[in-house]
């Protein structure tokens, strides 16, 4: 039960840090900067996937 509670531990921070990522990626889409935008969505992807890969590739 402890490594369920770890691992979920391990996804809650990354997916707050995606949500705001991708809000801020929202708001320079709103501002024109689209360039700029497709990168912060394309970094918060990254964040959000990174630990999932960690988890189920490698630490188990």
């Amino acid at each position: 039960m402890s490594n369920l509670f770890y691992d979920l531990l391990l996804w809650t921070v990354p997916l707050v840090i995606t949500f705001y990522t991708l809000s801020y990626a929202w708001w320079l889409w709103q501002q024109k900067q689209k360039r700029g935008a497709v990168g912060v969505a394309a970094l918060a992807l990254i964040t959000a996937l990174y630990p999932g890969f960690v988890l189920f590739f490698i630490h188990k």
